[in-house]
C-alpha cells in the first residue's frame, strides 16, 4: 500500500474539489452562525479544543448536552493570553470577543480561566453536522483515491 501522504500531494488536483467544497461549507456554516465574525469563530475553536482535549469528556452524553441536563463540560480551561498567542489574533481583539462570547453564553469564565459552556454545543449543531460531513466526504475521497491507486499497474504509480 503506498504512503498516503505522497499519494494526496501527488493527486491533489484531481481530489481538490472534493476536499475544497466540504471545507468551505464548513467555513460557510461557522461564519453564518458568528454574524460573519470569522475571529469570534476561531476563539470558541480554541476553547472547544480545549474541552474536546479533556480525558473525561468522553464520558459526557450528548443527548443530555442537547437537552440542556448538562451544565459544565469537563474541560482543560485556556485564558485570553493563550488564545491570542495560538492564533495570532490581537490580545485586545481576543479580550473583546471573549467578553461578548462569555455575555452571549457560548463560552464560562472563572476567574481568568475560560472553557466551553454546554449552551454552544447545543447552539453548533449545524456547524457539528458540517464537520461531521467534512469528515465523511475526506474519508470516501481518501478511500476512492486509495481503491484506484491500487487498480493502476505499477509502472503507472
Amino acid at each position: 500500500m503506498p504512503e498516503l501522504l505522497p499519494l494526496l500531494r501527488s493527486r491533489y488536483l484531481e481530489i481538490a474539489k472534493d476536499l475544497l467544497a466540504p471545507f468551505l461549507e464548513v467555513l460557510r456554516v461557522g461564519r453564518d452562525t458568528f454574524g460573519g465574525d470569522l475571529d469570534k469563530l476561531t476563539i470558541l475553536l480554541v476553547v472547544a479544543m480545549r474541552t474536546a482535549e479533556h480525558k473525561d469528556i468522553v464520558t459526557v452524553d450528548v443527548e443530555g448536552v442537547l437537552n440542556g441536563d448538562v451544565e459544565v463540560f469537563p474541560s482543560l480551561s485556556t485564558n485570553v493570553r493563550s488564545i491570542a498567542d495560538s492564533t495570532g489574533i490581537p490580545k485586545e481583539t481576543v479580550r473583546r470577543k471573549v467578553a461578548a462570547l462569555v455575555e452571549d453564553g457560548w463560552i464560562r469564565r472563572q476567574d481568568h480561566q475560560l472553557s466551553l459552556a454546554p449552551h454552544a454545543s447545543r447552539n453548533l449543531t449545524a456547524l457539528r453536522e458540517e464537520l461531521l460531513q467534512l469528515a465523511l466526504r475526506n474519508q470516501q475521497t481518501v478511500t476512492a483515491l486509495r481503491s484506484s491507486q491500487e487498480l493502476r499497474p505499477p509502472q503507472d504509480r
